[in-house]
């Protein structure tokens, strides 16, 4: 899929991180998913709305304008560990959001294996790609009511955290809008500014230099 080609294309870097608005509607899957279990198809095909495969894993989500995308590659020292890694990302994108939007103060946590919650309602699901030493991390954030569009196009999820508790997504999921006078563009430019320094300091011992030997391998991967 074009964003982890994107991330791919910089991984001789030991950090790169990209953020952005869509200006469409699609439905991506992660790498596990199946788009008949997972996708509303007929109204996807009537729309004409496209429907991806990321590499890493997590749940099927839309995207649409009124959320923002962030993806970044890191080097990491541990071949394993993801459940920190997640800690650690959520963690630091509930400092960033916090620093820059005193609102969110105290509302928002880590839910289930890595979504990000405010008050048990999912604002961002994230996903995870591993290659060695490699870590191909990918947010959506939930910023602006798309509703409309999440249910029309997705299908109640094969799979669910336990703190989703069987809810259909207009009682599961919330919008950071609905909370606080933010708009997609804010929030896109405050990740872009200031979460490589919350991610640098809170994954500092854990970021190492690039494994010259196997940026090919991921770089090929992303071309194809």
């Amino acid at each position: 899929m074009w964003i982890d080609d994107c991330v791919l294309a910089q991984c001789a870097q030991p950090f790169y991180l990209t953020t952005w608005v869509p200006d469409f509607v699609k439905v991506v899957l992660g790498s596990s998913n199946q788009v008949e279990t997972e996708v509303q198809v007929d109204s996807c095909a009537q729309d004409k709305v496209e429907v991806l495969k990321r590499y890493g894993g997590g749940g099927t989500v839309v995207l649409y304008p009124g959320c923002v995308i962030f993806s970044f590659g890191m080097w990491v020292r541990h071949l394993y560990r993801n459940d920190q890694y997640f800690a650690g990302i959520n963690r630091s994108l509930i400092a960033c959001l916090e620093s820059g939007f005193p609102a969110f103060a105290g509302k928002l946590s880590q839910q289930g294996i890595s979504d990000l919650a405010y008050e048990k309602r999912k604002i961002c699901g994230s996903s995870l790609f591993r290659s060695k030493q490699y870590l191909l991390f990918q947010g959506s954030l939930l910023v602006e009511d798309g509703l409309v569009w999440i249910d029309r196009y997705l299908q109640h999820p094969s799979k669910e955290p336990a703190y989703r508790e069987g809810r259909s997504h207009g009682d599961f999921v919330t919008f950071l809008a609905q909370h606080a006078l933010v708009t997609p563009v804010q929030i896109q430019h405050h990740l872009a500014n200031q979460l490589p320094y919350f991610l640098k300091t809170e994954m500092g011992a854990e970021l190492v230099q690039p494994d010259v030997e196997h940026i090919p391998y991921l770089v090929e991967k992303g071309v194809k």
